[in-house]
């Protein structure tokens, strides 16, 4: 009766290690989730296997294709990545100094929409006459 019982204790002890290592990994991986909620940005370290700061411009295009939009400022957006083993999810930002990628991050739509320069009649406020 001893044996059974100091085994049902260790197999409690072992199952409750594994939930609270379960928990702390599943936080660790939702980090980029929890950044990109609440600064709009994750930053990371590669896009893929082969494009990460200073990857050439042309072989950035060869790996991850042509962008979905480009900003003035030679940026490129991809629409639709996400972070391996998280729920962060977001627009692709490559960014370039002398043809070499200088940056990478995952940026939420409101950040996005910071980014795209504004056309001209939309940054002019509408004034209206009243007319009796």
């Amino acid at each position: 009766m001893k044996n059974i019982l100091v085994s049902s204790f260790r197999a409690a002890a072992f199952a409750s290690m594994l939930l609270v290592l379960s928990a702390a990994s599943a936080q660790a991986a939702d980090r980029a989730a929890q950044a990109l909620a609440t600064s709009g940005t994750v930053a990371l370290k590669a896009a893929g296997p082969y494009v990460n700061v200073g990857t050439m411009r042309i072989q950035a295009s060869a790996k991850l294709g042509r962008p979905n939009a480009v900003l003035p400022d030679g940026t490129w957006l991809y629409n639709d990545f996400a972070v391996v083993d998280s729920d962060a999810a977001g627009t692709l930002v490559v960014a370039f100094t002398d043809g070499r990628v200088s940056s990478l991050l995952i940026a939420s739509p409101a950040v996005i929409m910071a980014m795209h320069p504004q056309p001209a009649h939309q940054n002019a406020k509408a004034t209206v006459t009243a007319q009796n």
